[in-house]
């Protein structure tokens, strides 16, 4: 990945982006590819997927069969490279001693964030999940409906590509033709599931996840993905026929040295950076956004980890997709004359009412499927078929 030094970066910009993962990529791609001049910071190191991803290697040919240890808490395989839930100089203390009470923060550190080692899931929220006090009288309502993100959806799927099905089913949106590429074949195991669940009313239908099945529509997207933009798409044209189809050669959380799943640093970053319009520095820790007499954000500080030198980028805007913990951290640290809570803090609850993703898992043994002669399925690893909340009709009286 093309990234410059501090001393190198260019002065002024129209924005500076924090973060280079989900958020920060998309936001990047955008701007970029419409003319604006932006700096990218990114608190952890360069990474380049095509040359560090082990494609073929086997748990064999890893420390302890490629098993979780504190410092790679997702197995030897996994994309992160510096980050994990403790990172060395960067600790962070806990409330409490309670293990109950303790919240466990995993930090990526690497150029990309989240986007290496996430597993690919991408679906959309549905109408009901904008509107729940609406609904139900539960939690609030966004200041936006579906029917406002969907264009952004319709967009979003056919830039990373996401294979998965329109089902007509409730509160599940089905994405207009062309948007979403054909599933893989399930495993045998899946469509078990999906007959039995199928007896008891509960849907099992093919998941969404953002990973190539076939080549991206390189003729028809560009246009539709950027109108009356020639120059984006040429570029993102020529970008789409370098991404090849999945193979199913290893899990996705290794990365992709193919570009066949979504990561940022194989799908917003180098289209992005062939406009000319993006600089990109590595090993940036942001500290706090700086604030102009007229209230209005003007630049970030920042330290850079490889000297220890703290640094100023100015720029007319400025966008915080550092992750939800770290863009708290900032803001928070944002502190001023105007804002003597932190930035966007009048109401005392930035940092507040974090929710972490969870997850269980289950494991049993199926006499039916037991005996069964071997079959060569390869495919997806994970999410091949999923339930979709069946239960929407059921209302909360009030």
């Amino acid at each position: 990945m093309n990234v410059v030094t501090p001393k190198a970066k260019h002065e002024q910009y129209d924005v500076i982006v924090v973060g280079s993962g989900a958020a920060g990529g998309q936001t990047a791609y955008t701007l970029s590819m419409e003319g604006a001049k932006v700096l990218m910071l990114e608190a952890g190191r360069n990474y380049i997927p095509e040359q560090e991803t082990p494609m073929f290697q086997t748990p064999d040919q890893a420390p302890l069969r490629g098993a979780a240890t504190p410092e790679k808490g997702f197995g030897f395989y996994d994309a992160t490279v510096d980050g994990g839930w403790t990172v060395p100089g960067e600790p962070y203390s806990q409330s409490s001693d309670d293990p109950r009470r303790r919240f466990a923060w995993w930090r990526s550190r690497m150029l990309g964030g989240r986007t290496n080692h996430w597993g690919r899931i991408s679906l959309r929220n549905g109408p009901y999940d904008f509107k729940p006090h609406s609904r139900d009288g539960l939690g609030f309502d966004w200041p936006m409906s579906y029917d406002d993100v969907a264009p952004y959806y319709d967009k979003v799927e056919r830039l990373i590509g996401v294979y998965g099905t329109s089902e007509g089913l409730e509160n599940t949106p089905n994405s207009p033709d062309g948007c979403l590429l054909p599933p893989p074949a399930p495993l045998v195991s899946d469509y078990l599931v999906q007959q039995r669940a199928t007896r008891l009313g509960i849907p099992i239908i093919p998941g969404h996840r953002a990973v190539l099945t076939q080549q991206l529509d390189f003729k028809r997207s560009p246009a539709l993905l950027h109108p009356g933009n020639l120059k984006a798409q040429k570029i993102i044209a020529a970008h789409m026929q370098q991404r090849a189809a999945c193979f199913w050669a290893t899990d996705c959380g290794r990365g992709c040295s193919i570009r066949a799943n979504y990561q940022s640093t194989t799908v917003h970053l180098p289209p992005a950076l062939a406009t000319g319009n993006l600089r990109i520095v590595t090993d940036a820790m942001v500290s706090e956004v700086l604030m102009g007499r007229n209230g209005l954000a003007k630049g970030v500080k920042y330290i850079d980890r490889i000297s220890g030198r703290e640094r100023v980028a100015a720029a007319r805007v400025v966008v915080l997709a550092a992750s939800a913990c770290e863009t708290v951290r900032i803001l928070l640290n944002s502190k001023s004359a105007q804002f003597p809570q932190g930035l966007a803090n009048s109401s005392g609850r930035v940092g507040r009412y974090l929710m972490d993703t969870v997850g269980s898992s289950l494991r049993g043994q199926v006499p039916l499927l037991e005996s069964l002669p071997p079959q060569n399925e390869d495919g997806a690893s994970g999410h091949a078929f999923y339930a979709p909340w069946w239960g929407l009709r059921a209302r909360v009286s009030h």
